[in-house]
């Protein structure tokens, strides 16, 4: 998968559409995505919860096990690990995704999503598994 069909696919999920993802760059090495914080994603009109932040993480994992894929397969997520850390507060969380393991039918990637910049809070990291179908 290119950068811009990465992009084209974020541009057209409309779960993405929903929280406002928008792709920085991509590459397995690594993979940038942020989220504005909405009111609608909070707990109380400031902090995203957890859930909403792991799918960020998700996302961004993901995109570096999609660099990899051969043309035609799809990259679906089939297991994770997440650790909330801080709350997931301000005006933005930037996801920053990386390959682990070798690229292949089943791949493991991570993510950190930190608030407004990456030096920002650590909110969260995870281990994300994915599979290579088609």
């Amino acid at each position: 998968m290119t950068i811009d069909d990465l992009q084209n696919f974020l541009t057209n999920a409309p779960i993405a559409d929903t929280l406002g993802l928008r792709l920085h760059d991509a590459a397995v090495d690594r993979t940038t995505i942020t989220m504005p914080i909405a009111p609608h994603l909070t707990f109380d009109g400031t902090t995203v919860q957890g859930a909403i932040v792991a799918t960020l993480a998700d996302f961004a994992a993901v995109a570096c096990a999609s660099m990899v894929a051969r043309p035609g397969q799809f990259v679906a997520t089939i297991g994770c690990e997440t650790h909330n850390l801080a709350p997931a507060r301000g005006e933005r969380l930037v996801a920053v995704g990386r390959l682990i393991s070798k690229p292949g039918r089943r791949m493991v990637a991570a993510a950190d999503v930190y608030a407004d910049d990456e030096s920002g809070p650590l909110c969260l990291t995870g281990l994300f598994t994915a599979a290579a179908i088609g």
